[in-house]
């Protein structure tokens, strides 16, 4: 067990002769920073202290970062608690508010007065108020034997202590992560806001210009942003939505840099990217090449060929389910921009010969090969048996949770069925859960049972005969014949495909109705794809990925040891981390070389009219034409739309600020080019860029394009500082 973790950090970093190629790699945790890589960071060009990146006595830049909604970043920017993130953040939010009358998917929307700002329910701004190494805390009292299962009851023991210690105080939030898998534990003490109103965003054709084709792309020319504000009560402190609130008075918000970027600026990235698996051996590596990432890509082809043939034909249909959309095309094409890229740079014959030399300077140790010898066989072993329940696990994500969604719908009345069996609960009590349900049926809002359908007999066949022949089960017992025919059958005639149905069988329910529910095929379909995962995979795939888990932990301290030369930065783990990095373009492939940035010169360009994706609206040309750009035009007089830097970045990074050395707000930072998704398991400095829209297209689009300079003049607004004095993230008092 590496109780020693800060001993072997300062080692490794002692040990790195740092290039700083090298030292772009990694996801740091804020409150390292300075004894880590904060020389590096300022010999890149930071001009600001890492003190002024992240304080607890004293407001720092942290202050201004938002962890938004749970799975993306945000960035305050006013003392009136203006919110910055991506469109495709605020994507979801923004559908909900739209309908044919108000399609503020097409036409965007800007609240011109705090008044008219939408609030949007269950969306939460969690700021970070304090990180504590608690390591020791976690540890103490675990026996250096115990089995795993005896360490991880220990350990969600001491974590629910920590966290119960600090949510004493009402007002804040806390939750314990684990970092260099288990070997440190972190407590994250927060404030949640839940009530975060809707400010603005542009239309589509702006914030997804591009959507799927540009999806992972560079070149780039899309303004994925959107506006949001964070309220609190009258002390400031958090509260549930209600019209007494005010807008929220942070302890820093973010200065705005309009001097733009150029080639080698420094840039970083302030955010909570998701996972990565950076130190995964190779044999887990073969496992995603060869066998997961083709698995799902192939269930999402089925469905993304209906839902957006079918968004094509109707406009109510692009409505409801654009969001849908985005959600299943996202990583369906990173999956296969991962699989190449890790491919092309022979990422499973670099980790076998990190993995060789690991082996090499182990054996030549007998104090090493006595803690390390065989932690690589033994992991690539459960790799081996993991397989087919890996496969099960992934068909079950991919069907029940991402393909026909009544699948999922339908388990909402697994209660009502138990209820009914239960002769000691009451009709009362029964009567009250319908009353309830009925209250909840908009899930049919956005639901087409024509387009449920064709997903389910494209995704059907491919699910039920890969888990027949991986796990002997068959998910579809009953179906005979022609697939479409019986799943055709099977949607005309359940009760829960079609609201008025499920009207008329709510209110005339009783509770001997439940043998109705259990003849619907699409019940018995939903239930045998959930017991299928629950008595097959569940229970065994959790054993074997506990013992990975303890492996894991015994591989990261083993190369920490053996090989301190290396990066050794924690894996993302939905956790705050600053990213380092500099603008510049890069090479893809032989004969191609890439600029650093974009301008709207190439969204005009990029327009065609017959293509939904690469619409553009009017008001945007006449601007072009007109070259209205005021003062949001580089010195070339042109508007830069997107720029590339090499900052190691992830999913939960989307909407993170990209600040300049001196702390100053440059960007967005919104996706990555298919070349670097890769780098959630191998990150490659010449080849990995994370691509961020330039703050000043934001601010042109609200200005000029939207008419909300009102939004702009909240911001405080600064030019680029060409000499090395620092400037601190502004204070409300000083904006």
């Amino acid at each position: 067990m590496l109780r020693n973790l800060s001993k072997l950090l300062t080692l490794c970093a002692l040990s790195l002769v740092t290039s700083l190629s090298m030292a772009k790699e990694g996801m740091w945790v804020p409150s390292t920073i300075q004894k880590l890589v904060a020389d590096d960071m300022t010999a890149m060009g930071m001009k600001i202290s890492p003190e002024e990146l992240y304080a607890v006595n004293k407001s720092s830049i942290k202050d201004a970062i938002v962890h938004f909604g749970g799975g993306c970043t945000s960035v305050l920017v006013s003392d009136g608690g203006l919110l910055l993130t991506n469109h495709h953040c605020g994507y979801s939010r923004i559908q909900a508010h739209s309908s044919l009358d108000h399609n503020y998917l097409e036409d965007g929307f800007w609240a011109m007065s705090k008044e008219e700002e939408l609030s949007n329910p269950n969306l939460t701004a969690t700021i970070i108020q304090e990180m504590v190494d608690v390591t020791d805390k976690v540890l103490e009292g675990l026996d250096e034997n115990a089995s795993q299962s005896a360490r991880s009851e220990h350990i969600k023991a001491k974590i629910e202590e920590l966290v119960k210690e600090v949510t004493a105080d009402s007002l804040l939030n806390a939750y314990v992560r684990a970092f260099y898998y288990g070997n440190q534990y972190l407590l994250f003490k927060t404030k949640v806001y839940k009530d975060v109103r809707l400010v603005g965003a542009p239309p589509s054709s702006i914030g997804k210009y591009g959507y799927d084709t540009d999806n992972w792309v560079w070149p780039r020319h899309t303004g994925d942003f959107s506006v949001f504000r964070v309220y609190a009560n009258k002390d400031n402190d958090p509260a549930a939505y209600n019209t007494e609130n005010v807008p929220y008075k942070p302890d820093h918000f973010l200065p705005v840099n309009v001097s733009g970027v150029e080639k080698d600026d420094f840039t970083l990235v302030y955010g909570f990217p998701g996972r990565t698996e950076n130190y995964i051996a190779s044999t887990s590596v073969e496992q995603v090449l060869d066998v997961l990432n083709p698995l799902r890509y192939e269930m999402r082809s089925a469905s993304l060929d209906i839902i957006d043939a079918a968004m094509r034909k109707d406009p109510l249909t692009k409505i409801q389910y654009s969001a849908k959309q985005s959600r299943i095309s996202n990583a369906h094409k990173k999956w296969i921009g991962q699989t190449k890229g890790l491919k092309r740079h022979k990422a499973i014959a670099k980790k076998d010969s990190l993995e060789s030399l690991f082996k090499k300077r182990m054996t030549a140790n007998p104090e090493w090969s006595k803690k390390y010898d065989g932690v690589l066989e033994a992991m690539a072993e459960i790799d081996g048996n993991i397989t087919p329940l890996n496969i099960g696990r992934n068909y079950f994500i991919e069907f029940f949770y991402m393909g026909p969604e009544i699948l999922r719908f339908i388990g909402n009345f697994k209660e009502l069925v138990v209820m009914s069996k239960d002769e000691s609960v009451s009709d009362e009590a029964i009567r009250d859960w319908i009353t309830e349900r009925k209250q909840k049926l908009g899930f049919y809002k956005n639901y087409n049972a024509d387009i449920d359908r064709d997903i389910m007999i494209a995704q059907l066949p491919m699910a039920r005969q890969a888990i027949k022949k991986h796990l002997s089960v068959d998910i579809a017992p009953l179906m005979e014949g022609d697939v479409a025919e019986y799943v055709s059958r099977a949607y005309g005639e359940s009760v829960f495909t079609n609201k008025e149905r499920m009207m008329e069988f709510l209110e005339n329910y009783n509770r001997k109705r439940y043998k109705k529910i259990g003849k619907d095929k699409l019940w018995q379909l939903s239930v045998a794809m959930e017991g299928m995962y629950f008595s097959r995979v569940k229970e065994p795939i959790t054993v074997m990925r506990s013992q990975n888990d303890s492996l894991m932990r015994i591989w990261m301290e083993a190369q920490m040891e053996v090989l301190p030369e290396r990066v050794y930065s924690p894996d993302a783990n939905g956790t705050l981390r600053i990213t380092f990095g500099k603008v510049e373009g890069y090479v893809p492939f032989d004969g191609a070389e890439y600029d650093y940035y974009t301008t709207l010169e190439g969204v005009i360009e990029k327009e065609d009219p017959t293509n939904p994706e690469f619409n553009l609206p009017s008001k945007l040309k006449e601007l072009y034409a007109d070259k209205d750009y005021g003062q949001y035009a580089d010195e070339d007089g042109k508007i830069r739309v997107c720029f590339v830097a090499s900052n190691h970045t992830s999913g939960g990074n989307s909407g993170s600020p990209v600040l300049d050395g001196n702390g100053h707000l440059i960007g967005l930072n919104f996706d990555r080019t298919w070349e670097s998704t890769m780098s959630d398991i191998m990150f490659n400095p010449t080849i990995c860029r994370n691509i961020t829209v330039d703050i000043r297209y934001v601010l042109f689009i609200m200005d000029k394009y939207a008419g909300a300079k009102h939004l702009v003049d909240e911001m405080k607004l600064v030019k680029k500082i060409e000499e090395a004095a620092p400037v601190e993230a502004t204070s409300p008092e000083e904006g």
